[in-house]
């Protein structure tokens, strides 16, 4: 198969801008370097999305970030034809071991990665191609907040799963029962590779579903990183599949999209607890209304 490495030169300060443009474009993970001065930004897309005809788009966005107070520097888009193999090597480059909160570390299997305490948690990631590498600011900020809000033992939805890297990170935190979903085939294969990659196998569920229709089974937590529009319509599905008092983790949201989300949750009889912020992302903790309150 044939990849598309596609670049965007930039900044400090327009990096996580160009992130959520890449997003948005059906990037589900990028590298950042920096290079001389400059921040560059890559994504690999399969040659089934045409990505190419979409660069003049891509870069008609960047060029636009003027509007809006940011200056994009160079802001130059461009891209290079990558085989399997080559894409291999590119990743292997650029992708390494990444503490992402507190006690949890992701780790690619080709890097030899050693504890620095023993308490430290690691999880191995094969990327998968167009999959991530899990150090995404909107991982980082659904990962920080299952430390701080998981408990023992706690049943997990995992919806939108992609790498299966936040289901991995449940199980480490002490879940009992995990579930994850996708709707994508491709998502399910690199969840299901990630998951015996940390010895999951027997203990996460993968299952191909469209956010949470047709589930009738109670859990305590949803975990929930994708963009507003998949958020949006998943938030009634929450609250018919939480236990009273049970927790949603979502992430994915742009600022501009904050206010519509807190505001279906309400309608949705969830209270908030706390929104996170990392660059323009943010991550919201919620739980369903108990008994009383």
């Amino acid at each position: 198969m044939q990849w598309t490495k596609l670049s965007v030169l930039t900044n400090n300060e327009s990096q996580d801008a160009i992130v959520n443009i890449l997003m948005d474009f059906g990037s589900l993970g990028v590298e950042v370097e920096e290079q001389n001065n400059e921040i560059v930004i890559t994504s690999y897309f399969p040659e089934d999305f045409n990505i190419n005809d979409q660069i003049p788009l891509i870069q008609n966005r960047v060029e636009k970030l003027n509007e809006y107070g940011l200056n994009p520097g160079k802001g130059k888009v461009v891209s290079k034809e990558l085989s399997d193999n080559n894409w291999s090597k590119e990743w292997e480059k650029y992708y390494h071991a990444t503490r992402i909160t507190k006690y949890l570390t992701i780790s690619p299997v080709w890097e030899k990665y050693k504890k620095s305490f023993e308490q430290e948690m690691v999880i191995k990631l094969n990327p998968q191609k167009a999959f991530g590498t899990g150090v995404h600011p909107t991982t980082k900020l659904c990962m920080q907040a299952m430390e701080i809000y998981l408990r023992e033992n706690q049943s997990i939805l995992d919806v939108g799963t992609g790498s299966g890297v936040l289901s991995i990170a449940a199980k480490l935190l002490g879940a009992d029962s995990v579930k994850a979903y996708d709707y994508d085939d491709d998502a399910i294969d690199s969840a299901k590779v990630n998951i015996e990659l940390n010895g999951y196998k027997n203990e996460i569920s993968v299952s191909k579903n469209s956010l949470l229709d047709g589930l009738k089974e109670k859990s305590d937590v949803i975990l929930a990183n994708m963009l507003p529009e998949a958020v949006l319509p998943l938030i009634p599905q929450a609250k018919e599949t939480l236990y009273a008092g049970g927790f949603i983790i979502i992430s994915g949201i742009i600022n501009e999209k904050l206010d519509i989300t807190l505001q279906t949750l309400q309608s949705n009889d969830f209270i908030l607890d706390q929104v996170m912020t990392l660059g323009d992302w943010r991550g919201i903790v919620a739980h369903l209304k108990g008994e009383g309150e």
